[in-house]
């Protein structure tokens, strides 16, 4: 990872954003672990614990395009002005729809099962980073001590902005070619959460209000690198008003486990297997000179339910902003769209799940 997407330069903006709310907590004492900040941040920016108030959420996202090195015209990825509507009770009824151009999903869960319709199996790569920044700030893989690494250790480093002081968790691995791969977090010193970056591809939040004593990020931006927007989002918080109880069953057999909404991580499933690659192509069948693979260049995309690695794009490249990528990053791109996959599974399930090159 570059922790560049990280710097210190982006506070100043979220600083003016959420002065507000960190005046009111600014004095707390701060824990004493990486851990105890990630579950400080879940307690107080988790709308979908247990016992947490009844909330209705309605997002209007736009999903922008991404790298992806394809001639003109050709893009997988799916973008334009998206919705995203919510109605939570408790983790055992709620029901959640979005819509992003020819892609309309609907889930639900009542205390009789989990259903959803979809109008397809595959959920675009924006819905997939929408979901995960609403769903999973915090991931059930950081607070749970059983899944971390141990032998990759927290890095903390503090920094002042306008007297207001943020706390930055980082930890690395695969240190190469000039480029770190890991996962690091910005906090306010009260504990709430700004940013976060997944090997480049960084999710802030910003524009806090309060919605029944919890913390809600009223804007969300998924950029690569901090440089490029891939998904900018603006989300609204209120009362749920008179719930109907069908509402949150629909018709038909339940789910499977491999079809939702939420995110599913690699804690949590059978990872994707590679079965077959084609980035041992000869010169003849790539029709130039095959070059070595682009030292620290990142795609970032997604393996279907079919084991098909679908919307593959740059989330980083090691060459100047606005010049034309070498060959070698276009036949990197190419050849990752060759692989094949077993897909990831759940409970038996085919599932869809992130995948990086680095």
């Amino acid at each position: 990872m570059r922790f560049s997407g990280l710097g210190w330069a982006l506070c100043p903006v979220l600083f003016c954003q959420t002065i507000g709310l960190a005046r009111a907590q600014n004095g707390a004492a701060g824990p004493k672990d990486a851990l105890g900040w990630f579950e400080r941040a879940s307690e107080q920016m988790n709308l979908r614990a247990l016992g947490s108030a009844p909330f209705h959420m309605k997002v209007r996202f736009h999903a922008l395009p991404g790298v992806e090195l394809l001639p003109k015209k050709k893009s997988e990825i799916i973008v334009g002005d998206g919705e995203y509507e919510e109605t939570w009770v408790s983790p055992q009824q709620w029901r959640r729809e979005v819509t992003l151009g020819s892609y309309h999903a609907v889930e639900t869960h009542s205390d009789r099962a989990r259903k959803m319709e979809a109008s397809s199996d595959y959920e675009p790569s924006r819905v997939f980073m929408l979901m995960d920044a609403l769903l999973n700030p915090i991931s059930r893989g950081t607070l749970s001590p059983e899944l971390h690494d141990h032998r990759v250790r927290w890095s903390t480093d503090r920094s002042t902005v306008g007297g207001q002081t943020f706390v930055r968790f980082s930890k690395s691995d695969n240190i190469s070619t000039g480029v770190t791969t890991g996962t690091a977090y910005i906090f306010l010193s009260s504990g709430i959460l700004m940013q976060s970056n997944e090997n480049d591809l960084v999710t802030t939040w910003a524009d806090d209000t309060q919605f029944a004593g919890k913390v809600v990020p009223r804007s969300v931006t998924v950029q690569a690198g901090t440089k490029r927007d891939l998904l900018t989002a603006e989300v609204e918080v209120d009362e749920p008003g008179a719930v109907d109880p069908a509402a949150f069953d629909l018709p038909g057999e339940d789910a499977d486990a491999g079809m939702t909404l939420r995110p599913l991580h690699w804690y949590e499933v059978r990872p994707a297997e590679l079965t077959q690659s084609e980035s041992t192509r000869t010169t003849a069948q790539r029709g130039s000179q095959s070059p070595d693979p682009l030292p620290g260049m990142i795609l970032h995309g997604i393996v279907d339910r079919h084991g098909a690695l679908r919307e593959v794009e740059v989330i980083y490249g090691p060459w100047k902003d606005g010049s034309t990528p070498p060959d070698s990053a276009q036949h990197l791109a190419e050849d990752a769209r060759q692989y094949k996959f077993r897909p990831a599974v759940i409970d038996g399930s085919p599932c869809e799940t992130a995948f990086e090159v680095l």
